[in-house]
C-alpha cells in the first residue's frame, strides 16, 4: 500500500512501483494499480477497478500463500467497474471481465474469454480460450475450465470438503466445449466431459462422459449429444 502514488493520467488514479501501462489504455476514475502490473495496448479499465492486489487469507484458512508475481492484463481486455484482480493473475487478449468480478491470485484467463458480472474465480483457476461464464458463478480454487465451454448463471464448482470429514477430493474439471445450465452445482472430484451438457439446477456428483447429457438432483444420464 505504501508504494501507491497519485497519477494525473486519470481522476484519482493510484499507481504502485514498476507499473507498465500502454499509451492507449483507457482508465476511468478511482482506479488502483499495484506494484509490477503490466497493462497492454487497447485495454479499457472502468471506474473502481483494482489491479494487482496482494490477496489476504483468513486466520483459519488452509491455503498456503505463495508469492503470486505481478498481474498481466493482455491487449484489448475490457474490465468493468469494481473488479478486483489479485496479484499473479494473467488475462488473455480481448477477454471481457464483467462488473464486480473477483479474480483471486494465480487465475489464468484465456483469449476472448468472457466472465460474467459478480463471478468469483478462486485461487489458481484456469479458464481456457473463448470460455463464457454468465453472472454470479462461484468457481472454487484450482478448477480447470477448458476452451469453448459455457457456464450459465449461478453455476457453482465446489472444491475441498463438503459437509463431511472425508479426505479432500481434487477440484472439478470442465472439458472442452461442455455446457452447464443455470444453478447447476458440480461437486469435488467430478469431471464434465468434452461437449457434455449439464441441465439447469443439476447436482453433479459423478463424472459426465464425453457428449453425455445429465439432469436432476443428483444428476442422472438423459442421453448423448449427436
Amino acid at each position: 500500500m505504501s508504494s501507491l502514488r497519485p497519477s494525473d493520467r486519470a481522476p484519482n488514479l493510484l499507481l504502485g512501483a514498476d507499473v507498465v501501462i500502454a499509451d492507449d489504455v483507457e482508465i476511468g476514475p478511482n482506479v488502483v494499480i499495484h506494484d509490477g502490473v503490466t497493462v497492454e495496448s487497447g485495454v479499457r479499465l472502468e471506474h473502481g477497478v483494482v489491479l494487482g492486489r496482494v490477496g489476504m487469507v483468513g486466520r483459519r484458512s488452509r491455503t498456503v500463500p505463495e508469492p503470486p508475481g505481478p498481474a498481466l492484463i493482455g491487449a484489448g481486455v475490457t474490465i468493468c467497474p469494481f473488479v478486483i484482480v489479485d496479484a499473479g493473475v494473467r488475462i488473455g487478449a480481448h477477454a471481457y471481465i464483467g462488473d464486480r468480478v473477483s479474480l483471486r491470485p494465480g487465475v489464468r484467463i484465456g483469449v476472448d474469454a468472457s466472465i460474467g458480472g459478480a463471478t468469483c474465480l478462486g485461487r489458481g483457476v484456469e479458464v481456457g480460450d473463448r470460455v463464457r461464464t454468465q453472472n454470479a458463478c462461484m468457481i472454487g480454487p484450482g478448477v480447470v475450465i477448458e476452451r469453448d465451454s459455457f457456464l450459465a448463471a449461478t453455476v457453482h464448482a465446489i472444491t475441498g470438503r463438503t459437509m463431511s470429514t472425508s479426505p479432500r477430493r481434487p477440484p472439478p474439471v470442465f472439458r472442452r466445449g461442455c455446457q452447464v445450465g443455470c444453478g447447476a452445482m458440480v461437486m469435488p472430484g467430478v469431471e464434465i466431459g468434452e461437449e457434455a451438457v449439464v441441465g439447469a439446477g443439476a447436482v453433479v456428483v459423478d463424472d459426465v462422459a464425453l457428449g453425455e447429457t445429465v439432469v436432476g438432483m443428483p444428476a442422472r444420464p438423459l442421453g448423448f449429444v449427436a
